[in-house]
């Protein structure tokens, strides 16, 4: 019994000088995990209580082989009361087909650059104008 607590509170301290020493680096382990139906990462929990702003969303870049950028959003973006559904559903149908089909997006060519100005050539607009802080979309 008194040989288990020994081997238990051994444990304890390398556990917490892990901790301590990545705090200190501030290198945090983790791994592959499974959450539901998806896949995660898991990590320490040291890392969350050193960096809270982690516990919210966050959003990870791919910067190179084996490397990944992991962002905190800073401000959980509230739902937007007068958001447009029908645009909403649009712009998520065409993310989507994005993603699945990439090949298909190419880039704009002349004519049709052409033909949008002729579209627009009588719009009026000015580089002073406030547009507000809103999305233009």
């Amino acid at each position: 019994m008194a040989k288990e607590k020994r081997k238990a509170g051994v444990r304890r301290k390398r556990r917490e000088r892990a901790v301590a020493t990545a705090r200190h680096a501030g290198v945090y382990h983790g791994k592959q995990a499974k959450t539901g139906n998806s896949l995660g990462l898991r990590f320490e929990r040291a890392l969350f209580h050193s960096h809270p702003e982690f516990n919210g969303e966050v959003q990870a870049y791919i910067i190179g082989p084996g490397r990944m950028l992991v962002v905190a959003d800073p401000q959980p973006r509230e739902k937007d009361t007068q958001e447009d559904p029908v645009l909403f559903s649009f712009l998520s149908f065409l993310a989507a087909d994005m993603q699945r089909s990439p090949e298909r997006i190419t880039p704009l060519d002349a004519a049709a650059m052409k033909r949008i100005g002729t579209l627009v050539n009588e719009v009026k607009t000015s580089v002073e104008e406030n547009l507000g802080d809103e999305a233009l979309l």
